[in-house]
């Protein structure tokens, strides 16, 4: 379990649901352009490093 929050792919994944959920319920008013595209960043690093990952 402590391996889990040392993770950067784990970071990358609350970072962009903090985003996205605080967006609708703090409000932020951020374009739904800019949070997709957040997401799809976040999305490619943790797909990008899984798969770096499988082949160590």
């Amino acid at each position: 379990m402590s391996n889990k929050w040392k993770s950067r792919k784990f970071w990358m994944a609350v970072v962009a649901a903090l985003i996205t959920i605080g967006n609708d319920g703090l409000g932020l008013n951020l374009p739904s352009e800019s949070i997709m595209s957040i997401a799809g960043v976040a999305i490619a690093y943790i797909f990008g490093e899984a798969y770096v990952d499988s082949k160590k």
